[in-house]
């Protein structure tokens, strides 16, 4: 049984894909069959380009070989090949062998594999790949036995499907086990360039189908050059503005192969001249090397190149750029492997029907503004200003120290202990082996608070961060002294006048417009749940 992994080509990146391949791997003489019919013409090229390495490389553990006295280990790479073929010269497919996936995804039609995945119906799912970008689990594998339904939760995009479909009686062009990602995985029991050409063909005529036998929510991809230009520049000037985390995933789907980041491999970060052997691939080694060779990473580090190894061998080539995942809330888009998407309207009304199921309250005693944060910093002044350590300094010297100590946030919650019965742990931190853990922001009524204020998701994705590490620490009892709790709070204090009532007067978290906040909320509902607990969210307003 031959296993078969079909890719489409994006034709915007024909050209870029036969210069790689030329480049990388050495070109047979190409074979045409001809398989058309009275009605259709159906011209079929097949190109093989093939790479078998000569060169032996040292192997990554020699040096436990060499605390032996043992003589070091050489070896060489896998040989790997690309199977080209062009349907009527125009449609273009790939077939992978070896570890050639990595040198073919990054052309490929990315709707190629789910546009076929839509068109069939499943008698058992096997595994899927879920992901929930902005979240702290943003790829999840989920594994079934005995199971039909292609199940995901609101804000979830498939990554790659594992299943077994419902075939016809008689039909034997392959196997019913399927993978499907950016790519698709046939397995079939013959070894024949006709029988890859019977199952292109396959494909074509499921994907003439108008209608989808099953919902697969995957993002809409942005093509409008200009579009894409404008997101570019607002990418850039959000991590120039310190409004943006570098973050790569674990996990990554090339094709229908998981590749685990970090996990037996390494990689070389370059940039111009310099360049550096890392173990660990994440935004605190990317500092760091931009740190050693003074690169400003503000505005470089989308460009510096990840050159990744297995075996000592060089597998993949990219851009910081084209391996992080990052959203613009504004435009409720997404960066992705490089390529800017749309959340589609699957994705956006799960993740509103979601959130609605979150409880919200506003109570407009607890709105904060600069006036009652400066009436906070009087009463702190009077009543501190002949402390010691205030001996010899100005009325202004004193208020900077106060300000600097008693910032909005941490005042916020002090006056809330201060005038309406609540417990303030803020500050109040517990160490669980060499991590410390603040426990909650406030407490009251066996509700556990975290609270923000901001205006961005950058500045209020934190809290659900904390929330959510509080929680867990809480359940696993290793936050001694802290009272019992039924119900997990996130009180967010937008920097805004304007209110985001719904129509019925009532706070609607879903008129924000903070795409990443929304997502992350939405995980922290139900992991909140998950753990046995009453999800809520509170909301105040502080007007810049």
């Amino acid at each position: 049984m031959s296993a078969i992994n079909l890719y489409k080509i994006d034709n915007n990146k024909s050209h870029e894909f036969y210069n790689t391949l030329r480049e990388k791997m050495e070109e047979t003489e190409p074979i045409e069959l001809d398989r058309s019919t009275a009605a259709e013409t159906h011209i079929f090229s097949c190109m093989l380009y093939l790479s078998i390495p000569e060169d032996e490389k040292s192997i990554s553990w020699n040096w436990i070989l060499r605390a032996f006295n043992k003589e070091s280990i050489t070896a060489t790479s896998f040989p790997k090949a690309v199977l080209v073929i062009e349907h009527n010269y125009e449609t273009i497919y790939a077939v992978t062998f070896g570890h050639a996936f990595f040198l073919v995804d990054k052309y490929c039609d990315r709707d190629f594999g789910f546009a076929f995945g839509r068109k069939l119906e499943y008698e058992e799912i096997k595994t899927t790949t879920l992901t929930t970008p902005g979240l702290r689990r943003n790829k999840v594998v989920n594994t079934y036995i005995n199971y039909s339904e292609l199940e995901f939760d609101s804000g979830e995009s498939f990554a790659k499907l594992k299943a077994k479909e419902i075939l016809p009686d008689g039909f034997s062009l392959y196997k019913p086990s399927l993978e499907i990602g950016t790519s698709i995985r046939f397995n079939t029991d013959s070894d024949s360039l006709d029988r890859i050409i019977e199952l292109i063909c396959h494909v074509e005529e499921a994907l003439k189908n108008p209608e989808d036998k099953c919902k697969i929510p995957v993002f809409s991809k942005i093509t409008d050059k200009d579009y894409i230009a404008k997101l570019e520049k607002m990418l850039r000037d959000q991590i120039r503005q310190g409004q943006a985390n570098i973050n790569i995933s674990e996990l990554d789907i090339i094709g229908v192969t998981e590749v685990f980041n970090n996990n037996d491999g390494m990689f070389k970060l370059k940039y111009k001249r310099h360049e550096q052997d890392i173990l660990t691939l994440n935004e605190e080694s990317i500092r760091g090397f931009c740190k050693m060779f003074d690169i400003d990473f503000d505005n470089e580090v989308l460009d510096i190149k990840v050159i990744s190894y297995n075996n000592g061998e060089s597998i993949e080539t990219s851009t910081i750029h084209d391996m992080i995942d990052f959203i613009i809330d504004s435009e409720k888009c997404l960066l992705s492997k490089g390529i800017w998407y749309r959340y589609n309207d699957d994705y956006l009304t799960y993740l509103r029907d979601s959130l609605s199921e979150i409880p919200i309250e506003y109570h407009s005693e607890y709105d904060f503004s600069s006036d009652k944060y400066n009436d906070y910093i009087d009463f702190l002044y009077a009543t501190n200003k002949d402390n010691t350590e205030y001996h010899g300094k100005t009325e202004a010297q004193i208020r900077y120290s106060l300000k600097k100590i008693h910032y909005k946030e941490r005042s916020f919650n002090e006056l809330r202990a201060k005038d309406n019965g609540f417990t303030n742990y803020d500050r109040q931190t517990t160490y669980v082996g060499n991590n410390k853990i603040e426990a909650m922001d406030l407490y009251k009524n066996r509700c556990m608070f975290a609270v923000k204020i901001g205006n961005s998701s950058a500045k209020l994705c934190y809290v659900v961060d904390q929330s959510l590490t509080s929680l867990k620490m809480y359940k696993a009892g290793k936050l001694p002294n802290i009272p019992e709790i039924d119900t997990v709070v996130i009180w967010i204090i937008l920097e805004r006048k304007t209110h985001i009532n719904g129509k019925d007067g009532k706070p609607d978290i879903n008129l924000l417009d903070m795409l990443m906040l929304k997502n992350r909320l939405d995980q922290w509902k139900k992991e909140v749940r998950l753990q046995g607990y009453k999800p809520l969210i509170w909301i105040n307003y502080m007007p810049e």
